[in-house]
């Protein structure tokens, strides 16, 4: 009873524990882990340079055999192994024989319950708001799953594990972070515009996945608010104020200067939005797009255009390259828009937003000159 009490024991001080073997795998190996956090290329924000690496509050780190999860282990500044530790390398201990591959993902939000084991399907299935993604330093951290390779004698050098001995484990992970983020440096009309002011009323995402999984996947299906003008406003679908700064903004900004232009209040600031990926169509419908409300429109003086007294809208249909091809959203990079190439005219406006295009097949016919004798009319 005493023998059994004491194992009893063990195994509870065990599990309390950050890191919890997995005991019916059989023999158990050292791993050793060198972690790589790769640099980063809601309201106003300040542009983010090339070269941020994001905040990491939180790592979780699982051992498995592709299948089912055999280990796992969990990192913050405050566990036995900690951020630290994975970023210059470290080793972990008793981890399962059985297992060949390592995934880690980190910056997990609160509230969002991960598997300690089961399968690895169902920790790719985890789901994730993009709402929760309003920061751009604690941005969601994923990668793909890492082979663990076995060191032997003879096996070059890892600077980050002078301990490692025949039959032990190692690996290097990298990852980074699982949505993309677009940045706006503001808007101007073209020199030649009718345009002689304009107030920004509001920017909106639209025609964007709400949720996203911890395989690099969206979740449903896209969220469009289509040609309503009134959808476009605080209060309106997920455009709640608990939401502003994340899929929209909404503050009057007048435009100034010759060409006519609208930057964020705060100087050196950027509209900044977290997105998931919609995919590599090359579709201008299918793409994110950014719905921008125009009030107040003024036309220059002897212009012909009259824009009455109502919104106007420019619709953005995703981005191009500068050949002009439809560019692919990835997770990890950040797309930055200047005023510069964020130029528009009269003919960009229009009271509807959010219009979709359309392919047009059309044909023109010359027709031949017809040759009609006439008497003159004396």
């Amino acid at each position: 009873f005493t023998m059994v009490a004491m194992a009893a024991a063990f195994t509870a001080c065990s599990n309390d524990d950050i890191e919890v073997p997995d005991v019916k795998n059989g023999e158990a190996r050292s791993v050793f882990m060198k972690l790589e956090l790769p640099t980063l290329t809601r309201s106003t924000e300040p542009p983010v340079a090339s070269g941020t690496v994001a905040t990491v509050s939180n790592l979780h780190v699982y051992f498995h055999d592709g299948t089912s999860i055999l280990k796992y282990v969990n990192a913050t500044t405050t566990t036995p192994i900690t951020i630290a530790n994975l970023t210059t390398g470290t080793q972990i201990t008793d981890v399962p024989a059985a297992a060949t591959t390592v995934t880690v993902c980190g910056n997990i939000p609160a509230g969002t319950s991960l598997p300690t084991g089961g399968t690895v399907a169902a920790l790719k299935a985890v789901q994730l708001e993009i709402t929760s993604q309003s920061a751009v330093a604690d941005v969601v951290l994923s990668g793909d799953d890492k082979p663990l390779q076995t060191w032997t004698t003879g096996s070059p050098a890892l600077p980050y594990a002078p301990g490692i001995t025949d039959g032990d484990k190692y690996a290097e992970v990298e990852i980074g972070p699982a949505v993309a983020r677009v940045e706006i440096e503001g808007l101007a009309t073209t020199a030649s515009s009718a345009v002689d002011g304009f107030t920004l009323e509001g920017i909106y995402v639209n025609n964007f996945f709400e949720k996203f999984n911890l395989a690099g996947t969206v979740v449903g299906t896209k969220v469009q608010y289509g040609a309503t003008p009134a959808a476009y406003a605080q209060g309106q679908g997920l455009y709640t104020p608990a939401n502003a700064g994340k899929l929209f903004d909404q503050s009057a900004v007048a435009a100034t200067s010759i060409p006519k232009e609208v930057i964020p209040p705060t100087a050196g600031q950027r509209w900044a939005y977290q997105v998931v990926p919609n995919g590599n169509s090359t579709d201008a419908n299918e793409q994110l797009q950014l719905v921008f409300k125009l009030s107040n429109l003024a036309a220059k003086a002897g212009s012909s255009v009259n824009f009455g007294t109502g919104d106007q809208f420019i619709t953005v249909r995703g981005f191009k390259d500068g050949s002009g091809n439809i560019v692919e959203l990835e997770k990890g990079k950040i797309y930055t828009i200047s005023k510069a190439d964020f130029t528009f005219d009269e003919s960009n406006l229009s009271t509807i937003p959010n219009t979709s295009a359309v392919s047009v097949w059309l044909k023109v016919t010359v027709k031949a000159w017809t040759v009609v004798p006439v008497k003159p009319n004396l």
